[in-house]
């Protein structure tokens, strides 16, 4: 079953439910609205488990997929598979006028615009574990050597011809001494 939108809660409170989500547009309009450098480059699904509890939803799920990112070093592609579990729980709303909502995510559960209950947006919590799975330094490879800090080339392509030898020159006094043992 595919969910992309707000789903009345009363659909899954009986028994639960399992929604599969692979509309890629899920993940490609928060990438482009957020300005995220990030390109799909295998369609990414997630599969969702929604168990209703007596306070709230426990969501399980699984999210795979790969994207492509800027490498943090040397800004070459950098490919990320992505293969993410989680689970997260998530509270009912109080009831309409109580202040005990702070801990509803809003995107996740709301009241229904033309009253009848509640809804939920299996699409937005997918989104949030998305951009958890997505690596804050995302690397090309496991030993990157980076960009040469004075004239940018990439050294994962060979060495540059800049000087290497780096000093501090407050301590150019010292550069001669010599140590006996």
């Amino acid at each position: 079953m595919l969910q992309t939108g707000w789903i009345p809660l009363q659909s899954v409170l009986n028994q639960g439910t399992e929604l599969m989500l692979d509309d890629q547009a899920i993940w490609q309009d928060p990438i482009k609205e957020f300005g995220i450098n990030c390109v799909i480059t295998s369609p990414v699904s997630a599969r969702l488990q929604i168990l209703p509890q007596e306070e709230g939803l426990l969501v399980r799920g699984h999210m795979t997929g790969q994207v492509t990112m800027p490498c943090t070093l040397c800004m070459e592609s950098a490919v990320v598979d992505l293969n993410h579990s989680f689970d997260s729980f998530e509270p009912f709303l109080a009831e309409e006028g109580a202040e005990d909502d702070l801990d509803v995510d809003e995107y996740f559960m709301r009241r229904a615009p033309q009253g009848g209950g509640l809804e939920i947006n299996p699409a937005a919590l997918a989104w949030e574990e998305f951009a958890q799975a997505l690596p804050q330094y995302p690397l090309c490879r496991k030993n990157c050597a980076g960009l040469c800090e004075k004239c940018g080339k990439n050294l994962n392509t060979g060495q540059c011809a800049c000087d290497k030898e780096d000093y501090d020159p407050r301590m150019e006094k010292l550069r001669g001494l010599k140590l006996n043992k």
